[in-house]
């Protein structure tokens, strides 16, 4: 059974999305990817989502969500596979510098900064993304608003800690 999770997509009043730059200790990749983690027994996902904000980048409020996007993935980090279940979660936020609260070890070892950035960077960059098509999706999220019910952008395709297909 998949491990249930919780994407962030902490969007500040300019359009920018927070990310967070990471390194896959097994392989040395770098990547950039959303904000978020595992929930928790017992936790509703927003419950999880303020929890990992806080630990993440030091956030001390976060205002109501939106649930815009589900996904199953299973990804290899650390030279592990993860199956998980994805609920990605829009907040419109006010910028700030990120300050990690609470850390992991695993987290401590891998995390190497944080950037807020627009869509138009995202499609853009040519360094890895998680998931690949982030900037596309963020860009007509924006476009187009939160959708009534979460769109399923899964694909079932595993993916490195990088967000490049493996299978």
């Amino acid at each position: 059974m998949p491990r249930a999770t919780v994407k962030l997509l902490l969007v500040d009043r300019d359009g920018q999305l927070l990310l967070v730059h990471g390194r896959d200790p097994a392989t040395g990749t770098t990547h950039w990817y959303p904000v978020g983690g595992g929930v928790e027994p017992g936790e509703s996902w927003h419950e999880a989502a303020v929890r990992e904000a806080w630990e993440e980048t030091g956030l001390g409020r976060l205002p109501a969500g939106v649930r815009v996007w589900t996904r199953d993935v299973a990804y290899t980090h650390a030279g592990r596979t993860f199956d998980v279940h994805e609920d990605w979660l829009y907040y419109a936020v006010a910028y700030f510098d990120p300050s990690p609260a609470r850390l992991t070890d695993r987290e401590n070892e891998s995390i190497l900064g944080f950037r807020w950035w627009t869509a138009e960077a995202l499609r853009g960059t040519d360094e890895s993304v998680f998931p690949p098509d982030l900037g596309a999706r963020f860009g007509r999220l924006q476009e187009s608003g939160c959708p009534a019910t979460p769109i399923d952008i899964g694909d079932r395709t595993r993916t490195s800690g990088d967000g490049e297909a493996t299978d």
